[in-house]
């Protein structure tokens, strides 16, 4: 892979503030050094599955960008528990779009993440939208389609989208139309490559980003380890504070400062600490499915006086959700946070498709429905056309381990 081409949501300098554009956002924090602030965090997609946030922010992260949609199709398996695991946590939250470009519009692409942010209750809520900008080949220098995608977005969002490449793809095409438009930039770049790194200050960003005046964040590592996310996550650098993060978002401050962040720590993951756990008690049954909690006695150590309460819904999960292969959906919960691994397979069970919504009393079966047939993914097939080989619907095939019916591998073994 590319040296610079390996980030999975951007941000930049200064969304739609009235009162304040972005280049005089930025004048004025360099004009006042002694009190400008900058932050560390990071992004995930479904790679980071459902993290546990809360050890991220004693590892000190304050910040989190994480990925909708992609194409005109792609929704994250896992956006729910991750934007709901943030915000408990008390993260600042972005949310990205990664751009197809090849065969869409970008009105198309655009409206696809707007959705999905509305359902989510992003819209207003001080999240930074941002567009990832990793097109293939030449479809990098496509400056018109990126800048039809931002403004689509800041007139239904109410705040301008941050634009996220790397280094070198600034270099491809002449960006000022979108940098005189005032939508921010966050610029991946990895000065060490892509060894070990963790949370931290990196500086001053080391490449130019004209025609920016200045980066509104910068992506230094892919490699980084994250307390209750990973060790091989996207780490950034945001050049300002909650009120700077308020302002790209045109939100009030209220809206991104949640609970109370504590002091950051060294990398404190959560089997490194005898306290009790606070938090939503899903989240905290995803962490010990993920094994964050390791096991017996630590496990029972660990959650303290959450265990039993915990441990319940854990069985429950793995268990199937119910007896009788059926599963009552309570208040809160979606898919991929109930079936953390076997989704996938649940929606094809119950007819389910993108945005997989699901209602609070319907019930689900998570048992049955399978013939017990297998097939093989061959080289340059897709969910449709092995579905027209098979002769069945798309809807029965299941069992893809990207968990997007969209990606599937060669070799793959699939059920229907």
């Amino acid at each position: 892979m590319v040296l610079f081409n390996h980030a999975r949501h951007r941000r930049e300098p200064r969304p739609m503030l009235k009162p304040l554009g972005g280049a005089a956002l930025a004048l004025a924090m360099l004009a006042a050094p002694a009190i400008a602030q900058a932050d560390v965090g990071f992004d995930a997609a479904s790679y980071q599955g459902c993290y546990n946030a809360q050890a991220a922010v004693q590892a000190g992260a304050r910040f989190s960008f994480i990925k909708l949609t992609e194409n005109t199709g792609y929704i994250n398996p896992y956006v729910g528990c991750q934007l709901n695991a943030s915000r408990d946590a008390g993260l600042r939250r972005g949310a990205y779009h990664f751009a197809t470009v090849a065969g869409t519009r970008p009105e198309w692409e655009a409206d696809k993440f707007i959705s999905v942010a509305r359902a989510q209750g992003l819209i207003g809520a001080g999240v930074i939208p941002v567009l990832d900008w990793e097109p293939a080949g030449n479809l990098k220098a496509q400056v018109w389609w990126a800048k039809a995608w931002l403004d689509r977005v800041a007139q239904a969002w109410g705040a301008k989208p941050l634009i996220y490449m790397s280094a070198s793809t600034i270099s491809m095409a002449d960006w000022s139309p979108v940098a005189s438009a005032d939508y921010g930039l966050w610029v991946a770049g990895y000065p060490r490559g892509y060894a070990g790194d963790r949370l931290r200050d990196p500086g001053a960003v080391p490449y130019s980003v004209a025609p920016w005046q200045f980066a509104a964040a910068w992506q230094y590592s892919s490699s980084g380890s994250v307390g209750g996310v990973g060790n091989a996550v996207d780490v950034d650098w945001f050049y300002g504070d909650a009120g700077t993060w308020a302002k790209y978002a045109n939100a009030p401050v209220d809206s991104v400062v949640h609970p109370a962040t504590p002091k950051p720590s060294t990398n404190v993951a959560p089997t490194d600490t005898a306290s009790i756990p606070t938090g939503d008690a899903n989240a905290l049954a995803t962490a010990v499915i993920q094994g964050l909690y390791g096991n017996q006695p630590q496990r029972q150590k660990l959650l303290g006086s959450r265990y039993g309460e915990v441990m319940a819904i854990v069985n429950r999960r793995l268990s199937g959700g119910a007896s009788g292969g059926m599963y009552v959906v309570r208040p809160g919960d979606y898919l991929s946070k109930v079936w953390p691994a076997t989704w996938p397979t649940v929606a094809a069970l119950n007819g389910l498709r993108p945005p997989y919504t699901i209602y609070v009393g319907q019930r689900l079966r998570t048992t049955g429905g399978s013939t017990g047939r297998t097939v093989t993914v061959g080289s340059g097939e897709t969910l449709g056309s092995i579905a027209l080989r098979l002769g069945v619907p798309v809807g029965s095939i299941h069992g893809y381990r990207s968990g997007n019916p969209n990606l599937i591998y060669p070799g793959e073994t699939l059920a229907y």
